[in-house]
């Protein structure tokens, strides 16, 4: 028996083309243009993937998959969200509300198909079972400013049958890394904006993150930058000036010795990995210090260093020590509120800002949690003697 899908995109031309891949893959599809069409196809059919828009003409994707979550017969149901790459907001909150996936348009319909596959349990069309299938798929972020050089390596990597995650600045990527994990990093050391190596010590501090692949990319050979690098665990790195498959193969071999690692680790109970470090062809490199372990705390965050008030928001907030000082620094400057001059007055005109940044990251039940804690810290006394000490 096929395997039926729920396509829903208010595209005509999307709908055309996922309806073409997916039935010569075998499955049985269903399109629907907007929620309303969706929810009338859903009461009346069984379904065991939905492919779905994030935005539709009578509302977001994220409310069906709130409604497909709450309901016992759909709590289950495989959902593979679509939207732009720039989107990364979207992507948060879709994958937050209990999305499967996320694919970025435009799309790459063989990895489509590829996750139908392994969403519905299905073997491949050359009869690959689903877990062998979905252990050769690896997940790859990209973290650069440039749109061309990000989209170029993107395109290189699928043809791997990656997944990939764009992000165009380091704050992007760091929430994308908090909602959704990923099996190698390529990250621009020399993107302005970003210091490099204390991003990836960032990183590092993470638990999700902290044996992840890192490639650096860089213009040109740079001893100091090299070094820096190499102190906070950077894997290897590639020139961006390289023909783009030499990254692609670089990606390969830090996968490849990534899973070796890994397949090393549950045989055995020995000593501990320690990653390998090694240098892609970018520039002859005669002598490279040792690998010394990075043993310096996390650089502060943005927003870090308000105050006690706002000390007192990120600890209430329920989000990572990473980005809660980030987050609630943009979710206080949204209320046209700036952190370091906050009072209990202003954190209560910020809050509902605060909330619809907490949605993005939490489940509605604790992001709701949080906001009351937070609200009794700006109705507390303790919080106007806070914002009395910081006015005087």
């Amino acid at each position: 028996m096929k395997a039926r899908v729920l396509i829903v995109d208010d595209s005509a031309t999307v709908r055309a083309d996922m309806r073409g891949v997916l039935s010569a893959a075998g499955f049985g599809t269903t399109l629907c243009e907007s929620l309303a069409v969706a929810r009338k196809a859903l009461s009346e059919s069984e379904f065991d993937l939905v492919i779905l828009d994030m935005l539709l003409p009578d509302g977001e994707g994220v409310e069906l998959l709130e409604e497909l979550r709450r309901a016992p017969r759909t709590a289950h149901l495989p959902v593979l969200m679509l939207s732009t790459e720039a989107a990364v907001m979207q992507r948060l909150k879709g994958l937050s509300h209990g999305a499967n996936d996320y694919v970025g348009k435009p799309y790459d319909s063989a990895y489509v198909v590829r996750r139908a596959h392994e969403l519905t349990q299905v073997p491949e069309a050359d009869g690959t079972p689903r877990l062998v299938s979905a252990g050769r798929r690896r997940r790859v972020m990209v973290v650069d400013g440039r749109i061309d050089f990000r989209h170029r390596a993107a395109d290189a990597l699928r043809k791997d049958g990656h997944d990939v995650i764009i992000a165009e600045s380091g704050e992007d990527a760091m929430r994308l890394l908090e909602a959704q994990p990923v099996d190698c990093i390529l990250l621009d050391l020399e993107m302005p904006g970003l210091e490099g190596p204390e991003w990836v010590r960032a990183v590092r501090a993470l638990p999700a993150t902290a044996q992840v692949a890192v490639v650096g990319l860089t213009a040109g050979f740079d001893a100091k930058l090299i070094s820096e690098a190499l102190a906070v665990k950077v894997d290897a790195f590639c020139s961006k000036t390289e023909d783009i498959e030499v990254l692609r193969a670089q990606v390969r071999t830090e996968l490849r010795r990534r899973a070796e690692s890994e397949q090393s680790a549950s045989g055995s109970m020995a000593t501990p990995h320690l990653p390998h470090h090694s240098v892609a062809p970018i520039a002859p490199v005669t002598h490279v210090a040792p690998v010394v372990p990075a043993t310096a705390a996390p650089a502060p965050a943005i927003g870090a260093g308000h105050g006690s008030l706002f000390d007192a928001l990120v600890a209430r907030c329920g989000l990572s020590p990473v980005i809660a000082p980030s987050t609630m620094t943009r979710a206080c400057r949204k209320a046209g509120v700036e952190p370091q001059l906050l009072t209990p007055a202003l954190l209560a005109r910020a809050l509902p800002s605060i909330r619809d940044m907490l949605h993005i990251f939490l489940d509605a039940q604790e992001a709701e949690r949080r906001i009351q804690s937070i609200q009794a810290l700006a109705e507390s006394p303790g919080a106007h003697s806070l914002g009395k000490t910081r006015g005087s």
